[in-house]
């Protein structure tokens, strides 16, 4: 090494150190000052180390000069803004002052702890004398829309963070819930636990028929049906990173027209903390449809071992819920491991997740007044199994060179999941559909990062990615229904090749103003005959300005995406689309739009986002029902009344035409000492702008969309103070549309009405406007001894049973439940 970068220390810490700068710009340049004196440290803390670093996490800087150094760092990850962000550059320093620039104004310093061990111990004033470090939001990194971590800071799109620990306050980790309550603009529907697949009402409205969806990832690694995920264990959790819109799909692709989803999971080991973590907790939900309450569980075991340099953990949970309809149950059981490893220029990951759930799905109790309802209590069983294995890893060539690859596996196998996607319930119809099958991905990415220019003037960072990808999905067998028998649905195996080239560019100007554009290109064979190369881009601006502590942020962004008419989600959950999306050689969805926002934000206390978004969605997909005469495609009319046990109303698949997705996202937080408060309001106006030539189904131009609410919102307090814990919260969704399926089911088993009665812009008599549900959930814990706490927790404490989305489906009453949690 040079001699005189030997002697030379230059350290910029985490970006909120500069608050009295007025751009706060970083710089990473070597400085020519030569420290008078350094202090005597003793071993190992006299190791020497190097790290030349641009706006990493601090914990990664942590973790590359402690294995540079080859010592175990352990440390309270409480007592550390471990997700800020840092730049560093230092050749050849002792290892203690190395820690000293890097914890400068934390309230730890290091502590030789003998032999090969340094821990980061409290202290009565911070590491240096520079003011006490207090993280800003965004100066946190994140890496979803980025290739590796990135600020929060340069983002030009509105992204939400929902934390491991914010999870944890949902009963079995429920993230459905969690994600309504926390992200503005998107909404999960309270959907029965029986029912294995998640239900969205509106991510910035719609982007399908039945099945609109986020792109969804677990470290990276693509999941190859994002419906499966509605629960996560909250311990292996460290962030979920959501983008909402198609601003993501230039670097996400196919399927992302909604948004993307990336969960990424903790691999920090013991680090000083809980080496095993267990809980166990037990309730009673009541229910107005069963004698007793039903018996719910949720049970988990984690544990973690060695430090942020080498470290690995593994987690199991266990839980379900019992008889709250007649014959109803859930069962599910995870498990999740994964490993780190950090040297001075090679991060590695690896991840492993197991889940599988078997329930029995009853139909609706609405539905016995039917009398045509022959199916009424017939009880379906249901079955999923998901698994997800991947690494990932990154190379620090240089300061300004970085590589990375991502290469991972994820499936599922569903079986006999009842068809909810369309107006007439299957269990209301003397054909029952069972719907299912198998779905395999495999992905590998490859992405070069450059970090050019001077972060104080112009610096611009450069991404380069290819990627391919496999996807393989087949159809069960529907063996159950009438007309299998005559060739009308048969299992389908659909393989999708897919490839990719990713280029964008970040400029940043002074750590004030930001550009970012990105360009996909993709070759997919499922896009139809007429079009296997979608070019997808992306542009977005964003100037910021800081105040002393008040940060001022204004963004704006457009994007653009596609979705495929076959798809997994299609193919499994529906009947029979491949083969109609071959036969009819339907377009696929396509959503662009832009979206303009404002964030202020004062440090870490108070953070408030506006956001205002504009998209057109084309192309999307309904199944339509039609009057059936004998076998084949659609004749009309057939206007003559039949006996229910004759009817025929089958399924083809149509482009609609256009939907305009409009509305507002407000989104606060506060967080004052042991109080945390936050709230979100979301309006979308979800609207046919054109109906596509031959459609049959019951869209007008100028209806509002099905099953969108017109506004959501939250409320949530958590409050941690004197050994003990708790937390409310509550979340109402305002005026949605959709079929009144009680009167359908009548209607069906009424001999005197015509097939043709019950399909096309018939079915407009069976609109049913809702007014609104609110959800209302709080738990309260207290800590016991050693390690040991209890739990008092309690879920829809209004006790509503039905309502969301429709007026058939049935969830738990409210639920009580205790629980007790050690850590050891």
């Amino acid at each position: 090494m040079r001699s005189r970068a030997r002697r030379t220390i230059v350290l910029l810490g985490a970006a909120s150190t500069l608050a009295a700068s007025p751009v706060r710009a970083q710089s990473c340049s070597s400085a020519s000052t030569l420290l008078a004196s350094l202090p005597a440290w003793n071993a190992p803390l006299d190791r020497r180390v190097s790290l030349h670093a641009r706006d990493i996490s601090l914990r990664d800087a942590l973790d590359r000069i402690s294995a540079d150094a080859r010592i175990r760092l352990s440390y309270a990850s409480e007592a550390v803004p471990l997700d800020s962000r840092v730049c560093a550059a230092f050749d050849s320093i002792p290892l203690g002052q190395a820690l000293g620039l890097l914890l400068r104004g934390t309230p730890v310093s290091p502590i030789a702890a003998g032999g090969e061990h340094v821990v980061l111990t409290p202290s009565e004033t911070p590491g240096s004398t520079e003011p006490e470090h207090v993280p800003r939001i965004l100066d946190r990194v994140v890496v979803t829309g980025s290739a590796i971590e990135a600020p929060v800071r340069r983002l030009t799109v509105a992204m939400n963070v929902v934390t491991g620990a914010q999870l944890s306050r949902y009963a079995e980790g429920n993230l459905a819930q969690a994600l309504s309550d926390l992200v503005p603009g998107l909404w999960v529907w309270q959907s029965a636990p029986t029912s294995l697949v998640a239900h969205y009402g509106s991510i910035r409205g719609t982007s399908s028929f039945g099945s609109s969806y986020p792109k969804i990832y677990v470290d990276g690694i693509e999941l190859a049906n994002p419906l499966l995920i509605t629960q996560f264990t909250p311990e292996v959790v460290e962030r979920i990173e959501v983008i909402r819109g198609p601003q993501g799909a230039a670097l996400y692709g196919t399927d992302a027209i909604s948004g993307v989803i990336n969960i990424v999971t903790r691999h920090d080991g013991a680090n000083g903390g809980p080496r095993a973590l267990a809980r166990s907790s037990v309730g009673a939900a009541s229910s107005a449809f069963v004698p007793k309450s039903a018996i719910t569980q949720d049970h988990a075991l984690t544990i973690r071992e060695g430090s942020g340099a080498q470290s690995g953990s593994m987690s199991f949970t266990s839980g379900g819920v019992g008889e709250y309809l007649p014959g109803a149950f859930v069962r599910h059981n995870t498990g999740n491991a994964g490993f780190r490893l950090v040297r001075s220029r090679v991060i590695a990951t690896g991840t492993a997740r197991i889940f599988a759930s078997e329930s029995a799905d009853p139909s609706s109790p609405f539905f016995r007044d039917s009398v045509s309802a022959a199916r009424a209590g017939l009880v379906i069983p249901q079955s999923v199994q998901e698994y997800t294995l991947g690494t990932s890893a990154t190379l620090i060539q240089s300061e300004r060179w970085t590589h990375a690859i991502v290469a991972g596996f994820d499936g599922s196998r569903l079986t006999n999941l009842a068809d909810y996607h369309s107006p007439l319930p299957s269990a209301s119809g003397p054909d029952l559909g069972l719907a299912g099958g198998n779905a395999n991905l495999g992905t590998l990415r490859v992405s070069t990062i450059a970090k050019l220019g001077d972060a104080e003037k112009l610096a611009t960072t450069l991404t380069f990615a290819g990627e391919n990808s496999l996807l393989d999905f087949r159809s069960q067998p529907d063996t159950s229904s009438s007309l299998a028998t005559s060739g009308g649905y048969v299992s389908h195996v659909v393989r999708r090749w897919t490839s990719a080239g990713v280029a964008q560019a970040n400029v940043s100007w002074r750590d004030a103003a930001y550009l970012t554009s990105g360009l996909r290109v993709e070759r997919n064979d499922a896009l139809g005959s007429n079009r296997t190369v979608s070019v997808l881009p992306m542009v977005g601006a964003a100037l910021l300005r800081d105040y002393g502590p008040l940060t001022v942020k204004l963004r704006s962004a457009y994007g653009s995406g596609i979705r495929p008419a076959t798809t997994p989600i299609r193919e499994t959950a529906w009947f029979n689309p491949s083969g109609q999306a071959r036969t009819l050689n339907l377009a696929p969805e396509e959503q662009a739009g832009i979206e303009t926002g404002l964030d202020i934000y004062v440090g870490k206390t108070f953070g408030a986002q506006v956001t205002r978004y504009d998209q057109l969605a084309s192309g999307l997909i309904q199944r339509v029902g039609y009057a059936m005469a004998g076998s084949g495609y659609p004749q009309y009319p057939q206007s003559q009344p039949v006996a229910p046990e004759d009817r025929r109303i089958a399924y083809v698949l149509q482009n609609v035409g256009e939907i305009t997705n409009r509305g507002w996202e407000l989104r606060s937080e506060l967080n004052l000492a042991s109080l945390a408060l936050s709230g979100t309001f979301s309006t979308v106006d979800s609207r046919v702008r054109k109906v596509a030539s031959g459609y049959v189904g019951d869209l007008r131009v100028g209806d509002r969309m099905l099953e969108v609410p017109a506004r959501t919102g939250s409320v949530s307090a958590a409050w941690i103070g004197g050994g003990w814990t708790s937390s409310v919260a509550a979340s109402r969704s305002w005026d949605w549309i959709d079929y009144d399926r009680v009167a359908l089911a009548g209607a069906f088993s009424n001999s005197s009405q015509a097939d043709a009665e019950l399909v096309g812009q018939e079915l407009r008599n069976y609109w049913l406007k809702y007014s609104g549900v609110t959800r209302l959930r709080a738990s309260l814990g207290r800590s016991l001894y050693r390690g040991v706490s209890m739990t008092l927790g309690g879920e829809n404490l209004l006790n509503r049973q039905h309502g969301e989305p429709d007026n058939v489906t049935v969830v738990p009453g409210r639920t009580l439940s205790f629980g007790l949690r050690a850590v050891m």
